[in-house]
């Protein structure tokens, strides 16, 4: 499934900004998870779904680990301005993955919606990384495009 990042624009604020790279990945957790990497400090993340070619999503059971995945939905109803709202609404990650059910509502509300799990936490302050003695570093994950970390069950790649 593809995904875009859902930034909170500043801590506790509430309000989410859209993110410009595409995410690739298996299930909504694994997206978020790829997301969170790249949080600004202090901020929750989220992730709005995204389907480049017209009509409803496949029925997709969920991958392991994400059945049972609750979700508060994030909704951006003034039209594409990127800047998303908590809606009230919860979905659930049960018979299908919570992402299908928020591409099929899209078409009947007419405005895109996001996703971001129940109690998310604030991404931690930056860390420095530790110096290497050889001058390089290694890091579990690879870089591909825009310099964006990619781990195991998806990928990232600049939208374009």
């Amino acid at each position: 499934m593809k995904f875009f990042a859902l930034y909170e624009i500043s801590p506790g604020s509430g309000t989410y900004q859209l993110g410009t790279v595409e995410i690739d990945a298996a299930s909504t957790s694994a997206a978020v998870a790829i997301a969170a990497k790249t949080a600004p400090a202090g901020c929750r993340t989220g992730v709005w779904p995204y389907k480049a070619v017209a009509g409803l999503p496949d029925s997709l059971p969920p991958a392991a680990g994400e059945t049972g995945q609750m979700y508060d939905v994030l909704a951006e109803p003034a039209g594409p301005t990127g800047t998303f709202a908590p809606s009230g609404q919860v979905f659930g990650s049960f018979g299908a993955d919570a992402s299908g059910m928020t591409l099929s509502l899209e078409r009947f509300f007419g405005y895109r919606l996001g996703l971001i799990p129940q109690g998310a936490k604030p991404a931690p302050a930056a860390t420095p990384a530790p110096a290497s003695s050889s001058g390089t570093t290694s890091a579990a994950g690879t870089t591909s495009g825009g310099g964006s970390t990619v781990s195991s069950g998806g990928s990232a790649t600049p939208a374009g």
